[in-house]
């Protein structure tokens, strides 16, 4: 249970690492972060909110951290596959 919750802060930092560059993209990960911590808080108070499965607390943790590593990759890896084309195309013509 500890790895989910490392897990919820590092997707609910995501949005403040591509506010800068991609905006849309970090205000559109937002609902999926607050339903990942609803579904969180439902599931630790076991009914409190509404009934739910530990099923669906871990599909809302593993669709948040599939957001993560995908801004991950148009953060960081991106601009690297990028500009490593633009070089081939600069050296083939």
């Amino acid at each position: 249970m500890d790895m989910f919750f490392a897990y919820m802060f590092v997707a609910s930092a995501t949005p403040l690492f591509l506010w800068l560059e991609h905006r849309k993209i970090a205000i559109s990960s937002i609902p999926f972060i607050l339903i990942m911590w609803t579904l969180a808080i439902a599931f630790l108070f076991d009914g409190f909110l509404f009934h739910i499965t530990e099923s669906t607390f871990v599909v809302a943790v593993l669709i948040n951290v599939v957001i993560a590593h995908a801004a991950a990759f148009i953060l960081y890896a991106s601009p690297y596959v990028a500009n490593k084309a633009k070089r081939v195309t600069e050296t083939s013509e």
